[in-house]
């Protein structure tokens, strides 16, 4: 597979690859894909993640499966003081007014009665994104939580509980992240890159 030139490499990690099999095109979200895998023209395709920029300026892709392009996870940093969540929940807003943020996400500020230290700042966004997600929060030096707890059970178990009033929310902020529609990328599918 033959990917073509990128200027600025960096800025595809955590950002997707579709082998057509007549074709490569580089820059796609895993929401793209999904409309891909879902059209019956495309989904013999395969899709393989950008996982990080090698010494050489070279992509690292590793295959990806179907379930983790539309899964969500939570990293949840726990604290037992309500202030001090406040302020990891504060910190990370800030850190998205400063950086962008590499992926659609929200930022959620609750008491979760089933997490132990209940006082909670989540962060919620497309599992398969989990690597960049971490790169973004060292790049910011955040250090939040007097324990941190995360994966896709975890965000079930953070909407689950919230579902049956075992949690309480206390703030929500939205990141965006404009996916393409479906007929935006059947339309680009011959650029070999999309963004």
């Amino acid at each position: 597979m033959k990917l073509p030139p990128l200027s600025h490499p960096e800025r595809y990690v955590g950002l997707y690859v579709y082998d057509f099999k007549t074709h490569v095109s580089v820059g796609y979200t895993g929401v793209e894909i999904r409309y891909l895998r879902e059209s019956a023209e495309f989904r013999e395709g395969t899709a393989y993640e950008i996982y990080r920029v090698t010494e050489e300026r070279g992509l690292e892709l590793r295959g990806t499966l179907d379930q983790r392009l539309t899964a969500k996870e939570a990293m949840c940093f726990l604290r037992s003081d309500a202030k001090a969540a406040r302020a990891d929940y504060d910190m990370l807003i800030r850190g998205a007014d400063e950086a962008p943020f590499p992926c659609a996400a929200e930022i959620v500020l609750a008491k979760v009665y089933a997490f132990e230290p209940p006082e909670t700042s989540a962060l919620i966004y497309p599992a398969s994104v989990t690597h960049v997600v971490s790169g973004w929060l060292r790049g910011r030096q955040f250090s939040g939580g007097d324990r941190v707890v995360c994966g896709i059970d975890v965000h079930r178990q953070l909407v689950s509980t919230h579902a049956v009033g075992l949690a309480s929310i206390h703030a929500r902020t939205t990141i965006d992240y404009r996916d393409r529609t479906p007929d935006e990328v059947r339309k680009s599918v011959k650029l070999s890159v999309q963004r």
